[in-house]
């Protein structure tokens, strides 16, 4: 019988087991899950996994295969195991359309006695890579499987016609929207391992966002969809809007965002959510869907965000801005423990930033009313507000601001949770969840998957 390994290093997504043990299922395999998160340590988890991978083959008849999947692939085709491994005793892909190294998710190996010596091999190497024996301790994973296991190009059929194991984001590109037509055994989405200064090192801020994300689009291709992420996102940007949405204009405390059509896709779930938030709190939410008159010329989407803070400040009591990537997912919890005893609120970043301007919290006081007139001063001063990131962004005129204020310090910058999480850290019991630095269309989906845990508290 041929059988398919789940390793978990790291906590499933929700929906991924699932997807793992439908298919070996739907196929008469046999299904393992093996749980590797109480294995210490980076190094002794991969140990742990291939030596689970020698276990399961030697339990295994002659000539039987192993697919071998972990906490980032997600069983996409539907393939019979025979099928994709015709003519192949071992299948390892690549982690990039580009890199010579291999990704370890969605491997098969076929039980035979050449297959089994390999891995022993590959074994004993990672053994001497994790205890750090001079000679191994500099590689990485992928690395000393690459010398075990070749891999074959992901993005290139196998003889046999089939994809067997693709990876669909990396740093510099993506195949994600090719996923659907191709329809690979597996898609997944392994952090990627760069070598860095001397040192082989994966993704540092990585999340599940996209296996999220492909967790989704094959179980609706399961039921027969065609998930079509850009499709949607150029459709969105069609709609018909109004210009602008104001709820709740009387209440104490209050939220602005700023979503114009190009952003529509997730602009305006962020909006249905906010408004099903604020409508359930009594909190006030002004929606821009276009930037209003009443902006400078040249000062719109993130620069803008002092701006609107501005023009509302006058009518609240307090006002946050909140990016239109945000959605506050247990809807439950309020935000008057975060501003309780503050007159201005910001979240530290999940990465090496002292700040994220992605919520800003402002109180209507006389001296916080004259920051955000400075702030908007110097972000007006800016020759360059051509993109994000130009003039160091409004991320970094915040940044020097409040340097020059005195308020880089704990009574004004909260932890990298209480606004808002990033999904590196953000759970179903997280307040508001941040989604930044992804491509646009899927940050539609993604958000979309997250927004469903909204509608449960």
């Amino acid at each position: 019988m041929h059988s398919v390994l789940t390793i978990l290093s790291h906590r499933p997504v929700d929906g991924l087991v699932d997807n793992h043990a439908r298919y070996a299922h739907e196929h008469g395999y046999r299904h393992a899950i093996v749980d590797g998160t109480h294995v210490y340590g980076e190094r002794q988890q991969v140990l742990h996994k291939y030596h689970a991978i020698i276990a399961q083959l030697a339990a295994m008849k002659q000539g039987a295969l192993l697919l071998v999947l972990d906490p980032f692939s997600v069983v996409f085709g539907e393939h019979a195991l025979p099928d994709v491994a015709h003519g192949y005793d071992a299948i390892v892909t690549t982690q990039t359309s580009k890199s010579p190294l291999p990704a370890a998710s969605g491997m098969i190996f076929r039980n035979v006695p050449d297959v089994r010596e390999r891995l022993r091999t590959l074994a004993l190497e990672l053994g001497k890579w994790a205890m750090r024996v001079p000679e191994r301790q500099h590689g990485c994973e992928a690395t000393l499987l690459a010398e075990t296991f070749p891999p074959l190009p992901f993005d290139q059929p196998l003889a046999n016609g089939y994809y067997a194991s693709a990876q669909t984001v990396w740093g510099d590109g993506h195949a994600i929207d090719a996923v659907v037509d191709a329809r690979p055994l597996v898609a997944h989405q392994a952090p990627e391992w760069r070598h860095v200064d001397g040192v082989w090192a994966p993704t540092p801020d990585y999340d599940f966002r996209y296996v999220v994300a492909l967790v989704d689009d094959a179980t609706r291709v399961r039921r027969g969809d065609q998930p079509r992420a850009m499709d949607d996102w150029r459709a969105a940007q069609q709609r018909m809007r109004e210009p602008a949405r104001h709820l709740n204009p009387d209440a104490d405390i209050a939220f602005v965002s700023l979503h114009t059509s190009h952003i529509a896709g997730y602009g305006d779930l962020h909006e249905e959510n906010f408004v099903r938030y604020c409508t359930r709190h009594g909190y006030a939410y002004h929606a821009y869907r276009e930037p209003p008159a009443f902006l400078p010329a040249g000062v719109d989407a993130n620069w803008a965000k002092l701006h609107l803070i501005r023009a509302h400040l006058a009518d609240h009591a307090f006002v946050f801005w909140v990016d239109a990537d945000i959605l506050a997912i247990d809807q439950r919890q309020t935000v008057d423990s975060v501003i309780d005893g503050r007159d201005f609120v910001i979240g530290t970043d999940h990465t090496a930033w002292a700040i994220n301007s992605c919520m800003i919290g402002v109180r209507n006081v006389a001296p916080m009313r004259e920051l955000v007139e400075r702030i908007c001063a110097r972000i007006e001063s800016f020759d360059d507000r051509s993109s994000v990131y130009a003039s160091g962004g409004d991320q970094q005129a915040i940044y020097v601001e409040l340097l020059d204020a005195g308020m880089i310090d704990a009574r004004y910058i909260v932890d990298a949770m209480s606004l808002a999480s990033s999904p590196v850290y953000a759970t179903r019991d997280s307040r508001f969840v941040h989604f930044p630095a992804q491509h646009n269309h899927y940050r539609a989906v993604t958000m979309r998957v997250w927004d469903r845990l909204s509608h449960d508290r």
